[in-house]
């Protein structure tokens, strides 16, 4: 089948379907929409906490630490909820720093289809990142 190509044709046709592979690997399906995925967060001492965050995993290098993309806070310290656009099926992280050096709260979750997070352990964020990539 390939006997019959010359070695010009032949790299290219290798160039061309390497090139193809890799657009194919590179963009997401187009049926998939942006969602906003949102927790909510109650009042807090401001002094004390910083404003609550919210961020999705774009890229997350094998031995470090993962890229993240923030969303925004919708509140004061009265309380109110930290929103991000994502697809289904990404990771997000959310939390709120504690200044007393007490960890505060950081929590992993998967971005489900239906809008809501489901915590998970890093771990399982890991696992499911590498499944989705």
């Amino acid at each position: 089948m390939f006997n019959d190509l010359t070695d010009d044709e032949l790299r290219k046709l290798i160039t061309d379907a390497t090139a193809a592979l890799a657009n194919r690997t590179a963009t997401k399906p187009p049926t998939m929409d942006l969602v906003r995925y949102t927790a909510r967060f109650p009042s807090y001492n401001a002094r004390r906490y910083s404003r609550p965050w919210i961020a999705r995993v774009g890229a997350w290098p094998v031995g470090g630490k993962p890229e993240m993309a923030f969303g925004s806070y919708l509140g004061d310290d009265a309380g109110g909820e930290v929103e991000v656009l994502a697809l289904p099926g990404d990771i997000i992280r959310y939390g709120q720093k504690d200044s007393r050096g007490n960890k505060g709260e950081s929590e992993w979750a998967i971005a489900l289809p239906d809008g809501t997070l489901q915590v998970v352990t890093m771990a399982e964020a890991r696992a499911a990142y590498k499944a989705v990539r």
